[in-house]
């Protein structure tokens, strides 16, 4: 005897001229099984369990999208994974061709899948079926069917009872719909802002409507009538089966349906096809592209050799340097470009401006490479460079590791240097005015936008992070442990806090905190000085914050995405790294020390 499961079917589809292939996604409870369909023969590709049973789903490309409970789930089908979640009612879901349509309470949500955020649109009642027409939304709710334009609603229809089901036939620009009292009617929106019901007609206990071309299928529990709606005014019955539709699915030239456990086709000839069992399908999609969602990984190259610096991300350079000295640079796809070798070992991240990019290099010089990877030029300094930079339109500044800071404009002329007696341990921070700073064994240094010295203050400890300049103040790490907190204008000390800071801790600033890179977390910070959060990692690397308010960091050689108040975005394993991620072009860079390069996708920017 066979066991009657409750079956839920999700599949997107590809049709050709003469053949006909489809996939499906079978859910039985929280076991799902992929087939696939061709010519009418149903075939068994995987099965895996599902840690939630959905109650609603689609799938768009690579992802489906579940609702469980409260929650909005999406589900990578290639990785087997949870990508993200999301608390929130909804009834039923929807695609409009980019977005998500959310069914909720009194709201149709439009979910991006890339970001995963929402707009909303708000109703009187709640939403019982939402269709997209000419880029708006057809909307059902109560005895209404309206269309909504820059979430307003233009217009609406009243109904003799509440509506059940609607749908648009965009080539005929034809709506039909079902009341709850049985009756059908067509609405003829050529023009879409005034619109005309030209018929109905009572269907006793229809419940559901769906286009197939020319034809409208009509359902109820036990029979399913075929309209020919070559005139609209008069519709014709063309041909009726006693076998009631529980959901129907459309794709090009054919619709499916389920009628109890059974799954049926039927192509524009009306021929109707008995495919195997099912008790019920789910919107069918077949996307152009692929959805990418945050956190996925677009590409990565291997370089090797070791990588301590961080990469650099232009509007259309990825740059990497390598412990050999070698800059290479690759597209925003990944695609190899060219490679510019110097003369010794690069721990500075490059740097891009205008069609320039600068490297530092331990060889004692300062290079200047076109973008398509030509030397323009090339300066020697007394020492060589292992510590962040800084480049605006006046030029480069940069401290060596012989204790001399310079500024070196963008045809290579030396505009000043300073030197002072003590090693300088820090980058360089240049402010909006051209104000420099940096820190040395023992003190803070200011320097005027000419080179000369504006102020030094006294700390008695070794600094170590590049200074981080907002508003009237200077904060700088120590590797004894000390953040400190300098008035910008004088260097008084106003506080300072003991962190577990390393000699890997950077600072980042979002809004008005400091974000902190400590032995055993990621340390967010007021500017009093009051730990406000803390995301506990080991020993993370320096953190990339995105204006959005995102976090990248590298712990135990996994890539993290956390939100600014701590929650956990996606994470992905990489490699061990000391480097900084990369942010820009919506792409998130990372180095390992084996010379890997990742790029994943992220909706974040700098």
């Amino acid at each position: 005897m066979r066991t009657m499961w409750k079956i839920f079917v999700l599949f997107s589809a590809v049709l050709a001229t003469l053949s006909f292939s489809i996939q499906l996604m079978v859910i039985h409870d929280n076991v799902v099984s992929l087939v696939t369909i061709e010519n009418e023969e149903m075939k068994d590709i995987s099965s895996f369990t599902l840690p939630f049973s959905p109650s609603k789903g689609i799938v768009v490309s690579n992802k489906a999208y579940f609702v469980s409970g409260k929650e909005l789930i999406e589900y990578d089908l290639e990785r087997e994974e949870i990508v993200r979640k999301a608390q929130m009612w909804v009834e039923d879901i929807r695609w409009s061709g980019k977005n998500l349509l959310l069914l909720s309470k009194k709201k149709i949500l439009l979910l991006d899948p890339v970001t995963f955020s929402y707009t909303a649109v708000d109703l009187p009642e709640d939403p019982v079926d939402v269709e997209t027409f000419e880029d708006e939304l057809i909307v059902s709710y109560g005895k209404y069917v309206s269309l909504v334009k820059n979430r307003e609603e233009t217009w609406k229809i009243e109904a003799p009872s509440a509506v059940v089901d609607i749908s648009v036939n965009a080539k005929r620009k034809v709506l039909a719909g079902i009341t709850k009292d049985g009756t059908l009617f067509l609405v003829d929106l050529e023009n879409v802002l005034a619109p005309k019901i030209v018929f109905f007609t009572g269907v006793e206990n229809a419940k559901s409507v769906e286009w197939l071309e020319n034809f409208l299928f009509v359902s109820s529990e036990n029979r399913t009538i075929i309209m020919d709606t070559e005139k609209l005014n008069t519709p014709e019955v063309v041909k009726e089966y006693n076998v009631g539709v529980s959901s129907f699915v459309k794709t090009d030239g054919s619709i499916f349906f389920t009628s109890g456990n059974i799954l049926y086709r039927m192509d524009s000839t009306l021929s109707m096809k008995r495919l195997g069992v099912a008790q019920r399908v789910f919107l069918v999609l077949s996307p152009e592209k692929r959805v990418i969602t945050a956190g996925e990984l677009l590409w990565k190259r291997n370089l090797g050799s070791e990588v301590r610096a961080s990469p650099a991300v232009s509007d259309k350079l990825v740059l990497v340097a390598d412990v050999e000295g070698v800059v290479h640079a690759m597209s925003l796809n990944g695609t190899r470009l060219w490679e510019y070798r110097t003369g010794f070992v690069v721990t500075a991240p490059p740097k891009v401006y205008l069609d320039r990019v600068y490297v530092t290099s331990w060889d004692n010089f300062l290079y200047a490479i076109s973008e398509n990877g030509n030397l323009v030029w090339k300066v020697e300094l007394e020492s060589d460079v292992s510590k962040p930079f800084e480049v605006n339109s006046y030029g480069v500044y940069l401290a060596t590791d012989g204790g001399r800071v310079y500024l070196i404009d963008h045809g290579s002329e030396t505009l000043w240097q300073f030197k002072d007696d003590e090693w300088v341990s820090t980058g360089v921070t240049v402010d909006e005015n051209g104000t420099v700073y940096f820190g040395t064994l023992k003190n803070l240094y200011s320097l005027y936008p000419n080179g000369s010295l504006k102020w030094k203050t006294k700390t008695g400890y070794l600094l170590t992070t590049k200074p981080v300049v907002v508003g009237k103040y200077v904060f700088v790490g120590s590797n004894s442990g000390w953040l400190f907190c300098f008035d910008r204008l004088n260097g008084s000390v106003i506080w300072k806090k003991e962190l577990p800071l390393t000699l890997n801790s950077t600072l980042s600033v979002y809004k008005d905190l400091l974000i902190i890179n400590g032995s055993d977390g990621i340390y967010l910070v007021d500017f009093q000085g009051n730990v406000k959060d803390v995301v506990f990692a080991e020993s993370p690397s320096p953190v990339a914050v995105s204006k959005e308010g995102f976090l990248f960091f590298v712990s135990n050689g996994t890539l993290f995405s956390y939100t600014i108040d701590g929650q956990k975005r996606w994470e992905r394993k990489v490699g061990e790294t000391i480097a900084e991620p990369a942010i820009g072009e919506e792409r998130v860079i990372v180095a390992t020390r084996d010379g890997t390069v990742y790029c994943f996708f992220d909706s974040a920017h700098p």
